[in-house]
């Protein structure tokens, strides 16, 4: 099994590779695009030296937007700031443990920065992230990242004006629950026109690609047309909007959707988590990488926004955008999207597909091979999960122990991801011989699909924004099997996508949750060794038949 676990392997150091983010550009870069040199120039600028926190309500936070709207306003901004007295009964939401730092008498101090479009009857595009920092750290990533992004972009606006004006919005005491974002809401305090869309930016973290990982309910038609214009690498997956909705995190993405009603999309950094909200996020521990992408996001996503008409931007709010998309990315290269229902209706057709192929092929037998299936997937997962425990517990047992999140996240997660498949494929490899006698290896291969394809029509009806991880290996290896010339290669080509679609997948989530969950990324890790076996027992059992029908011919002419 070595090369189709060779397959997975393959598919996460590309993840790993592609997601890491683009080259940066330098200094000398064109001006007409945004270059990671010139943001580090901003970030250091704002932040001084040696950098400080700026939370809201300090003497700090006070210099720091003085800076920043200098900065703007030197680049051709129009700029007001709204002030807004804190006022805790107008909060919809916050953090019970933050809200009682906040300096007495705050008063919020949210910034809009605005570049007159040059067809004022359209509605405007808004661009927002937060400028406070959290009281204990300098915020270099959470958010001074975005926030050059979105001062490199606005010197690019400063000489080139959009069709549409554009607004910058910073907002004031996020990192105490959103405060100025809700302000903005309770107060009607945000005197322009209803943006066509909103591109919100945060950070959790210091490096790594940036993925677009939240939208607003009824995203479909947005995802449709804008989805395709991230910058490279596209990171993002429906799986991450669907598994950020069930956290209790909270962006002003929150309020923008929430309250506002806005569309839009939400990106962060979740790479180098071991930072965020610490001393030690300060510039040199940024990655010049991830201040591309950012800068990258925000370009190219306003220039795809800009031309687009106002019949356009109305189906993405209209009768037509009632339901989300389901979508995911291919190695950063490409987004795939589909409808909930087509999706759903594929699986169907898959496991009709694999069904019948079954029946006609292993006719009852396939009724022993299933329970023998489901008891095999138990103590894999039993197994799998004590390797995660291991692994979780070794982890405890390090300097690490008492962090939220540490230095080797990626790492430990990955490390797990390999033990638990080498321990399962162990398993896996002992258990067969026993469940599965040699007379019926293909009545296994036929039992591990039929049963993926079910599991996938099962997820595609009630968790659709996570279905195309099971639908699409089902659907290919339903064709495929079904087609004689590559019926043989059919296992195969199922267990080809599953390492396609969850090893970037496996690297996105291992950063995402945080590094105290291997018993998740090992019960998941386990569970592929199923599919990986079928890949291999249906090569070999090719190979077995090919030889006796070759023993049988030779015998035949002797």
């Amino acid at each position: 099994m070595l090369v189709a676990g060779g397959m997975l392997f393959v598919c996460l150091a590309l993840g790993l590779l592609t997601y890491r983010g683009p080259a940066p550009l330098g200094t000398d870069a064109s001006g007409n695009v945004p270059s990671a040199g010139r943001m580090r120039q901003d970030l250091n600028v704002l932040l001084g030296d040696p950098p400080l926190q700026h939370s809201a309500g300090t003497i700090e936070g006070e210099a720091f937007l003085d800076r920043l709207e200098r900065m703007l306003a030197d680049r051709g901004a129009e700029t007001k700031r709204i002030e807004i007295p804190f006022d805790l009964s107008k909060q919809d939401w916050h953090p019970s443990s933050r809200i009682s730092l906040l300096p007495d008498d705050t008063t919020l101090k949210n910034l809009l920065a605005s570049y007159p479009g040059t067809d004022p009857s359209l509605a405007p595009i808004l661009i927002a992230t937060h400028h406070d920092s959290c009281p204990w750290g300098p915020g270099a990533g959470d958010a001074g990242s975005a926030i050059v992004a979105m001062t490199e972009y606005a010197r690019i606006l400063g000489r080139n004006p959009p069709q549409r004006t554009t607004h910058f919005l910073f907002t004031d005491g996020e990192e105490f629950g959103l405060l100025g974002a809700h302000a903005l809401y309770a107060h009607k305090a945000l005197a322009i026109s209803e943006p066509a869309f909103v591109l919100n930016f945060d950070a959790r973290g210091t490096r790594g690609g940036v993925p677009m990982f939240e939208t607003y309910q009824g995203n479909r038609a947005a995802v449709t047309t804008l989805i395709n214009e991230l910058a490279y690498p596209k990171i993002t997956t429906s799986l991450a909007v669907l598994i950020y909705r069930s956290l209790p995190n909270a962006t002003d993405f929150d309020v923008f959707q929430g309250n506002f009603g806005w569309a839009g999309f939400n990106f962060a950094t979740i790479g180098g988590a071991e930072y965020y909200h610490t001393p030690q996020d300060v510039p040199a521990n940024l990655s010049d990488r991830t201040l591309q992408h950012m800068g990258n996001h925000v370009a190219s996503m306003h220039l795809a926004l800009d031309p687009l008409s106002e019949e356009q931007l109305a189906t993405f709010n209209g009768d037509d955008a009632r339901r989300d998309a389901v979508f995911f990315d291919v190695f950063g290269i490409y987004v795939i999207t589909i409808e909930p229902m087509t999706q759903l209706l594929l699986a169907a057709f898959s496991l009709c597909l694999i069904g019948l192929k079954t029946i006609r092929s292993s006719k009852a037998r396939i009724l022993r091979s299933i329970p023998r299936l489901f008891g095999l997937a138990v103590l894999v997962i039993l197994a799998s999960a004590i390797i995660g425990g291991i692994s979780l517990l070794v982890l405890k047992m390090t300097p690490y122990r008492n962090l939220r999140y540490t230095p080797v996240d990626l790492q430990a997660g990955l490390v797990t991801v390999l033990l638990a498949l080498i321990g399962t494929t162990l398993l896996v490899d002992k258990l067969l011989s026993r469940l599965f006698p040699t007379d019926t290896d293909l009545d296994f291969v036929a039992a591990v699909w039929l049963a993926t394809s079910l599991l996938a029509t099962i997820v595609a009806w009630l968790i659709p924004a996570g279905g195309y991880l099971l639908v699409f290996p089902s659907l290919i290896y339903a064709v495929a099997v079904n087609l004689p010339r590559l019926e043989r290669l059919a296992a195969w080509l199922g267990w080809m996508s599953f390492c396609i679609l969850l090893g970037p997948t496996l690297v996105l989530l291992v950063q995402a949750i945080g590094p105290w969950n291997q018993p998740i990324y090992a019960a998941i890790a386990g569970l592929l060794t199923i599919p990986m076996a079928a890949a291999w027992i249906g090569g070999q059992a090719d190979r077995s038949i090919d030889n006796a029908v070759k023993s049988k011919v030779l015998a035949e002419a002797t």
